[in-house]
């Protein structure tokens, strides 16, 4: 992974202490008796019984003392209740930090421990993550120990203000420190902020419990964690490691041991993989009701994950997102640490080498762009699944290592790709965030869009006489129709129903993009794009001039030596070469080499066979029936200067030239090549119809004019006879 995930940092001391002193000062709050259970534990290094007092003592968040208590000492572990009156409970709205300090007095030897704590509670109601009594939703990412810049994690508070205020900014409220525990430093920063964090065993094995030496660590390090770290707030979640494979009876065994010894958070026997009894919560790709997490968008929204919950813990999505990017080779110069981008280096020797270095920029914004609209469809699902207790993405920042996951929309050093805004983002990653259920994204004109609207609010605010209105725009913004939902009182910590509208489209005459706006008062909003296009008929037909035609026959090779012009759009089975998809490949193509192994595509929007079919540079919802339904040609070879209008953007480990259209001169010819399937229920397909009908009107224009030239022989070696 490039740097070292686990190991000794920071301060490293040899301290003289009395002989007694306090080893531990633990602090359990229970907000529902208004105490804090205090547990004091005393080392006496072998010296006769213990006797003499201790002073306890608490600020409250506002630097209130409190009153103190006295306790007589005449054992070495001392336990209590401490009174918090009316207790400033803490979560991610009401971050309230107490602090308490024990003094201990004896044998005239004197020693103090501080700790910080909050006043909250963790639990599973109805297989649902609560805090403090409330439904709690975890919006997470994972921390890698990704820190290019030092190659270890920050020892220092300013270095992890970094990482929380961005996670903060795009909407997140959780951590999940994958099979590693953070520093001090970490936890005292997101106690302060309120965010809730996952923290693991340095554990991540194909074969736990096979060696006792292991085990011994692994139990001692689960007990340094706790004591170390267990009193801070932030601290919600633990878990032994991630996709732990091996002995699971030894994995229930230390998970049996965390859950009984420290009641001040949750614990799980594993990340993904395989449950054990102990389990309080589940984080989890799968579980036995079906498949649970979400790495892609659709092409609509009324969809959701409920009929895969109702086990017996609150589930969290594991690892959702995962759709790569292609790298962005500006970022080399950023890498001044112990760890240098040496494999940008040879991404870019390789893309240069097949002629497209001047394309790397364009690769980077295009597939970033995709993967922007495909996490906003993954946290919409992940929202609108109102039986789930949150999600985890890997991630919101890229991953150096296991060959480079570019993943993220931020990049290793968590500040932003330019991709999208903190603002924007935040309108569907956020405590409230309105959403959208409708049945599909490309329309024809004579249809009608139905949307049902609902609220996904975990504020901690009631929202009282909710106005909630829609609006339909164009391309240019202009407000084709507006409405208002009902007027109603709408909860919290919960996904609620707002109402449905409907809005035909006839009034839409040319192809038209539309977005669909929906506001919860003054400042939750969010927007979708549908396509609206009208029916074609009569697509494809040949003319003296023009040879519609899916096989590369003597006809076809006919109207080329005579000067003329023919499409061909070749069934994909007849197509040699790899399976068109519409998502970027997942993680990335080094480590996990599943074909087709690409990252979306460049749309050469500005070229004239384009005139009539709206699209950006990048690939957007209208392009899903096109794109599963064509094949994907090997362009490698041919000259450089031939550029496929629809250009697949290969991996970044081999970089070929690849396409599923492109045009160009064929002895006296001109040919454009779609590798579509051009008959496939095509009434059903208006996008594909709408690009049908835009090339046709270009090819039969003066427009067509293709500057590169291949050879007969480059066509033939892509079809299968």
């Amino acid at each position: 992974t490039q740097t070292m995930w686990n190991g000794i940092l920071g301060k490293i001391a040899l301290t003289a202490k009395d002989k007694v002193q306090i080893e531990e000062l633990r602090l359990t709050p229970d907000i529902d008796n208004q105490t804090v259970n205090v547990s004091v534990k005393i080392g006496s290094n072998g010296s006769s019984p213990v006797s003499g007092k201790l002073l306890f003592a608490v600020k409250d968040p506002k630097g209130n003392k409190l009153a103190d208590k006295e306790v007589q000492v005449n054992n070495t572990e001392i336990t209590f209740t401490y009174p918090i009156n009316n207790p400033m409970l803490w979560d991610e709205f009401t971050p309230n930090i107490y602090e308490a300090t024990a003094t201990l007095e004896t044998e005239g030897m004197t020693d103090s421990k501080c700790e910080i704590f909050g006043m909250r509670k963790l639990t599973n109601q109805n297989a649902l993550l609560q805090i403090n009594n409330r439904r709690l939703f975890l919006r997470g990412t994972l921390e890698c120990c990704i820190f290019p810049l030092k190659g270890y994690p920050p020892m220092d508070e300013a270095g992890w203000e970094k990482v929380f205020s961005a996670a903060r900014d795009y909407g997140m409220n959780h951590l999940r420190f994958h099979s590693w525990c953070p520093p001090e430093a970490a936890f005292n920063v997101a106690d302060r902020m309120g965010f809730y964090l996952q923290v693991e065993l340095p554990l991540w094995t194909l074969n736990v419990g096979e060696d006792k030496g292991t085990v011994d660590f692994l139990y001692t390090e689960a007990a340094h964690i706790m004591k170390e770290y267990g009193n801070h707030p932030s601290f919600v979640l633990y878990c032994n490691g991630n996709e732990i494979t091996g002995n699971f009876d030894f994995i229930e065994e230390l998970t049996h041991y965390g859950r009984v010894s420290d009641k001040r958070r949750l614990f799980s026997g594993s990340t993904a993989r395989t449950r054990v009894k102990s389990d309080q919560f589940y984080i989890t790709h799968q579980t036995p009701k079906g498949h649970m997490a979400i790495y892609e968008g659709r092409p609509y929204t009324d969809w959701d994950k409920n009929k895969e919950l109702g086990i017996d813990v609150p589930v969290i999505s594991h690892e959702s997102g995962q759709r790569c990017i292609y790298p962005n080779f500006k970022e080399i110069p950023n890498f001044t640490g112990p760890v240098q981008a040496r494999n940008f280096e040879v991404f870019r020797e390789s893309l240069a080498a097949n002629g497209m270095l001047d394309q790397a920029d364009d690769f980077f914004r295009v597939s970033g762009a995709q993967t922007v609209l495909e996490y906003k469809d993954v946290i919409e699902a992940e929202l609108r699944t109102s039986l789930k207790s949150g999600f985890q993405l890997l991630a919101l920042n890229d991953f150096t290592g296991q060959g480079y996951a570019p993943v993220g929309i931020l990049d290793p050093f968590w500040e932003s790709k330019g991709l999208i805004t903190p603002e924007k983002f935040r309108e569907f990653c956020a405590p409230t965030v309105a959403l959208l259920r409708f049945p599909k994204r490309a329309y024809y004109c004579d249809e009608t869009f139905e949307g049902k609207a609902e609220v996904y609010n975990y504020s901690p605010s009631i929202l009282k006489s909710a106005k909630a209105k829609w609006w339909i725009t164009d391309a240019s913004g202009r407000v084709l129709k507006s409405g208002r939902l009902k007027t109603q009182r709408i909860g919290n910590y919960g996904v609620f129903p707002l109402g449905t509208f409907q809005y035909m489209l006839n009034s839409v005459t040319a192809p038209q993009k539309l977005t669909i706006h929906l506001s919860v008062g003054d400042k939750v909003h969010n927007s979708w794009d549908i396509w609206v296009y009208p029916h074609h008929k009569d697509l494809m037909q040949t003319t003296p001039d023009v040879l519609y035609t899916t096989t590369y026959d003597a006809k076809a090779k006919q109207y080329l030596q005579e000067g003329k012009k023919v499409v061909l759009c070749p069934k994909p089975n007849k197509v040699k070469g790899r399976k068109s998809v519409f998502h970027n490949h997942f993680w990335n193509p080094i480590m996990f080499k599943w074909a087709p192994t690409t990252l979306g595509c460049l749309i050469h929007a500005d070229q004239p066979m384009f005139a009539d079919f709206i699209t950006e540079k990048h690939l957007d919802w209208q392009w899903w029936d096109i794109l599963t339904n064509a094949k994907v040609i090997d362009m490698t070879d041919t000259p450089q200067e031939l550029r496929p209008f629809i250009q697949v953007i290969d991996s970044y480990e081999t970089n070929q030239k690849l396409g599923i259209g492109f045009e160009a001169r064929v002895n006296n010819g001109k040919l454009l090549v779609l590798a579509v399937d051009t008959r496939k229920d095509l009434d059903k397909r208006p996008a594909t119809q709408q690009l049908l009908k835009s090339i046709d009107q270009y090819v039969k224009s003066g427009q067509f004019a293709p500057r590169a030239t291949v050879k007969e022989e480059f066509i033939q070696s892509f079809l299968i006879k």
